[in-house]
């Protein structure tokens, strides 16, 4: 059994795109990490001076950010170290992956904290919490986060980077954790010196109640989405399409069978393609030819792929 693996990953064969993707990617994060910053120690004073537990549930969830977006950046600079290679014959794709479920493990159990000690509050009367202060911190952190989120969104259009998106999971959920605070403090503004001011100390830990409950299905979708990856569950059809037709293609013009098996970690697409070719001789330039086209097919994928193409008349080795 001959065989061949292609990996576009190290930095002395990378193509320039994808060195420029690098530097935007980390760009954005510094950008994420500074506005992260702004935001934990605004929202922090801020709730403390106003006694809202929502704004401070707001501050404690950036500070939260703050060190996963710099966990993020460590990530970052590892998968695209080589000087330990040979630790890691295999690469580093897997560290996305592992990095997004911590991520999320960490929100999801910030969420279940501060959900019961928002419950805890309604059940003792509520809070009291003067609601034009919190109003002014509102739409200063809504106008923010929506800026910091659409500029994420928007350069990773282009880039398709599983930690941007991971990101910008984070920022949209600030965002309508803001959106929250803006409406219900809101509407406990205009409630004051009406039959219903009444509403108004319940207003604050019902609104920690609400948004965790919506902001969880955030980082629960980028949990199931990376567990999956690290499994090295199999790609979805709309990744195998390309590598699939390709291959079939390739098949019928050697009269061969083929099994295919392919899975997508992080920012990595690995695939294995095994082909079985009886009674047939295979010169060199010709499988180089195949692998050729296989790696043009899986540039519509990812840019940083492992391929390993197997040539053999043995059907155990299929």
């Amino acid at each position: 059994m001959t065989h061949f693996i292609m990996r576009l990953q190290r930095l002395d064969s990378r193509p320039l795109h994808i060195g420029a993707h690098l530097m935007t990617e980390k760009k954005i994060l510094y950008i994420s990490l500074a506005a992260t910053l702004f935001f934990a120690l605004f929202g922090t004073t801020w709730g403390l001076y106003t006694n809202s537990g929502m704004i401070i549930f707001d501050g404690i969830y950036s500070f939260i950010s703050l060190g996963l977006t710099s966990l993020s950046l460590v990530v970052l600079k590892e998968i695209h170290n080589h000087k330990d290679d040979e630790h890691f014959p295999f690469g580093k794709a897997h560290f996305e992956p592992l990095l997004i479920i911590f991520k999320s493990v960490m929100l999801m159990g910030m969420c279940l904290i501060s959900s019961v000690n928002a419950l805890s509050d309604i059940l003792e009367g509520g809070r009291l919490v003067d609601p034009g202060l919190a109003l002014i911190y509102a739409v200063i952190n809504t106008l923010g986060c929506i800026a910091v989120a659409i500029k994420i969104r928007t350069v990773n259009r282009n880039i398709n980077s599983g930690l941007l998106d991971a990101e910008y999971n984070q920022w949209l959920g600030d965002t309508l954790l803001s959106l929250g605070v803006l409406l219900g403090f809101g509407i406990s503004y205009i409630s004051l010196g009406t039959g219903y001011s009444w509403i108004s100390p319940y207003a604050d830990p019902a609104l920690v109640l609400l948004m965790s409950g919506i902001f969880i299905a955030f980082p629960i979708k980028s949990f199931i989405s990376a567990f999956r990856e690290f499994l090295y569950i199999e790609a979805d059809d709309e990744h195998r399409k390309p590598i699939q037709s390709e291959a079939e293609r390739i098949a019928c013009e050697l009269q061969a069978e083929y099994k295919l098996r392919m899975v997508v970690v992080g920012r990595e697409i690995s695939i294995e393609l095994n082909f079985l070719v009886k009674d047939k001789i295979l010169k060199v330039r010709k499988m180089d030819e195949i692998r050729r086209r296989l790696e043009k097919a899986a540039l519509t994928i990812r840019e940083q792929h492992w391929i390993n193409v197997n040539f053999t008349e043995l059907k155990e080795w299929l």
